[in-house]
């Protein structure tokens, strides 16, 4: 063979090698084969959720509700010429069982539509980091900021407490000078919580008096006492529904009757056919960074009703962990939607940051995911409790940012 012949061969052989590398990464672009998650007909994400362990409760809702706008979205015609398919593990809120379903399901997704609870994302934060895969959240952390890939959708736990202080002071059910006593979880949740309000506190002339309280406190007694014994005029609180409740009707048993205002974990429809509806009807609003199945919004009566038609008469017991997970899963296919030429994991993330103004009237206000160091919003909406709204809440105050949350400032997370 000569020396000219064999570099054709070469030549030819370098040519093919190229074609194939071209081939392989235009694959990816308009979501090929070789696109994780993604094939010509079909974009598959991922949700690992609780349905089998302490929170399997509102785990199942979040699920339904996630099937319920996935049918929808399909129904209309899908996402980039595709229909979108939920993979889903159930992780029983273990951390250990959650990071063997992830390590299951990430080959098979371009991303997670939504990882369930605070103690498994602590657990995944790092998997998701080195994949590149972008994942919706239940979560309001706003320790979880920061992150590209991650999506914390809605006003986060101090900014929903900020905004609640501020409809305090603005509907004079407390005043400067007045004491204000803050019920809260130990952990991100109620910690992320009580720097809002006491970012609020001082901002506006009051006193906070903390009292933490473990997952596991079921009788409130000694801090509703202690909150009393101070003379508190309003009673924050971020805890469970069953946390709230005790809460509550130890203070109507001891004669606290103050305002009661909880973020947005603590309402549960199971509370209304407990002896604490009473002594919380009139007495108790909530901060929600998105809507409630009872607001009169055309968008939430359409989405209570497809509720009822769908799952019937049952009662959801979180309102927020149906309207959460219908919207998230409307905004991840909005992102989807920005990057139909190349429905690849970097693909995704770039097109997360140019979705500045995405909303659902009603259900979910304007989100700006443009920067991920900022919340989504710092708008939170007012609820009361509504006995005849599908999941018991109304709104008491649509939607808005109080000039105390626009002037909080957000710590860069680590």
């Amino acid at each position: 063979m000569s020396m000219s012949h064999r570099s054709r061969v070469a030549a030819s052989a370098a040519a093919a090698v190229a074609l194939a590398l071209s081939l392989t990464n235009c694959s990816t672009r308009g979501g090929g084969d070789a696109a994780a998650g993604v094939d010509k007909s079909t974009i598959k994400l991922g949700v690992l959720v609780d349905l089998s362990g302490p929170l399997a409760g509102s785990g199942k809702t979040v699920l339904q509700a996630h099937q319920m706008a996935v049918e929808e979205i399909n129904k209309a015609g899908g996402v980039c010429g595709r229909r979108l398919e939920l993979v889903v593990r159930d992780d029983g809120y273990d951390p250990q069982k959650a990071v063997t379903a992830y390590d299951e399901v990430e080959p098979q997704v371009v991303g997670f539509l939504n990882i369930y609870g605070s103690a498994v994302i602590a657990a995944l934060r790092d998997k998701i980091d080195q994949k590149g895969v972008l994942s919706g959240l239940t979560s309001f952390s706003s320790a979880l900021l920061g992150d590209e890939h991650l999506i914390v959708m809605g006003s986060t736990y101090d900014i929903q407490m900020i905004n609640g202080v501020d409809w305090l002071v603005r509907h004079n059910k407390v005043k400067k000078g007045d004491k204000v006593g803050h019920i809260y979880l130990q952990g991100d949740f109620g910690g992320n919580s009580y720097k809002g309000s006491t970012f609020a506190a001082k901002q506006l002339g009051l006193t906070l008096i903390g009292q933490q309280i473990k997952p596991t406190d079921s009788d409130l007694t000694s801090q509703v006492n202690a909150l009393k014994a101070a003379g508190v005029k309003a009673v924050l609180i971020d805890a469970t529904s069953k946390q709230t409740a005790s809460a509550a009707s130890v203070m109507k048993a001891s004669g606290l009757n103050v305002p009661i205002m909880g973020n947005v974990s603590s309402w549960g429809t199971s509370i209304l056919s407990t002896s604490a509806k009473s002594a919380m009807i009139g007495n108790y609003q909530r901060m929600s960074p998105m809507g409630s199945l009872g607001g009169t919004a055309e968008a939430n009566r359409k989405l209570a009703a497809a509720w009822k038609a769908k799952y019937g008469a049952t009662r959801p017991e979180s309102d927020y962990a149906v309207v959460h997970a219908y919207t998230l899963t409307h905004l991840y296919t909005k992102i989807i939607s920005g990057a139909c030429d190349d429905l690849s994991r970097s693909a995704l993330v770039k097109a997360r940051s140019k979705v500045k103004d995405f909303e659902m009237p009603g259900l979910l206000p304007p989100q700006d995911l443009s920067d991920p160091a900022q919340p989504t919003t710092r708008q939170s909406q007012v609820q009361k409790i509504d006995p005849a709204a599908l999941a018991g809440l109304g709104t008491e105050e649509d939607f808005r940012a109080s000039a105390t949350a626009n002037a909080y400032k957000i710590e860069p997370a680590g």
